[in-house]
């Protein structure tokens, strides 16, 4: 496996995830009962984008380097999630550098409560031992761990209500993902209450019909996916968008997300033309 997230941490799909993930966490956190945070590819946990691997891909200028660079008054204007996710990456910048970004276990203890838990799992020795490093958070168990099948001996957690954020190395799946269904399947039937997060690059339009598809045809009701293409679907890049599909969304989220992804969209997109942010149903009630 080569995929490290350090080439492209703190890029727009990462802005994308991050403020949503928070726009979870936050509705989760209105009501009085704890609740399980599950990371199943929690990566290092931190990262540093002065290091040689971002400077190499330069991804995150066009992420979160935008939105650090806008003016004030701006920002004062951003929905409440995105303002939420720029003071965590402030904190950290000020705490560890620059160049500091956090990962999604980071921002998840971040925006939890301290009645929360949270279990992170990643499997690769050496980002392991940079996420055990990293993160010091007696909510946090940290597993070494393949979240492909450790997910299924984790949940339903203790505490019955709770979110599963599965963001997996994508260069492992093929065409439609259907390795990715199968574990969104299972997990579901085992945990049929629980929130699914679950994040994907949109490369091939054609491919993500038939992914859609597949989900489609699980039979699991309220399937939310939201989406942001910062180029058009027909532009011959790397990455042209991303999506987040949420299984089961807290309620309110979806109007949370529409209204955050309406705001990031402007400032993200790569050229005038082109390109969308969209909140939609693919399952309703």
């Amino acid at each position: 496996m080569n995929y490290r997230h350090h080439f492209h941490a703190g890029n727009f799909a990462d802005v994308m995830k991050h403020v949503l993930l928070l726009q979870i966490l936050s509705r989760l956190n209105q009501k009085d009962k704890p609740y399980r945070y599950i990371d199943t590819h929690g990566g290092a946990g931190k990262y540093d984008l002065s290091t040689p691997e971002a400077q190499k891909s330069g991804e995150f200028l066009n992420g979160i380097h935008r939105l650090v660079k806008l003016d004030d008054s701006v920002k004062r204007n951003a929905p409440e999630g995105v303002q939420q996710y720029l003071k965590i990456v402030e904190k950290m910048r000020e705490n560890f550098g620059k160049g500091a970004y956090p990962g999604s276990p980071w921002f998840a203890l971040e925006g939890m409560r301290d009645i929360d838990k949270a279990t992170i799992f990643e499997m690769q020795r050496d980002v392991f031992q940079q996420l055990r490093h990293n993160i010091h958070d007696k909510r946090a168990g940290l597993h070494e761990r393949d979240a492909y099948e450790g997910l299924l001996a984790v949940i339903p957690p203790k505490e019955k209500r709770g979110l599963v954020m599965i963001d997996p190395p994508y260069e492992l799946e093929r065409k439609d993902f259907p390795q990715l269904v199968d574990l969104i399947a299972a997990a579901y039937k085992k945990w049929p209450t629980g929130v699914f997060a679950v994040w994907y690059p949109i490369k091939d339009r054609a491919m993500i019909e038939r992914f859609e598809k597949r989900l489609f045809k699980t039979g699991i009701r309220r399937q939310l996916i939201c989406e942001v293409c910062v180029w058009p679907d027909d532009t011959p890049v790397g990455l042209n968008g991303c999506g987040l599909l949420v299984i089961n969304p807290p309620w309110k989220f979806s109007e949370d997300a529409d209204e955050a992804l309406q705001w990031l969209f402007p400032h993200l997109r790569m050229q005038e033309t082109g390109g969308h942010a969209a909140v939609r149903w693919l399952v309703g009630e």
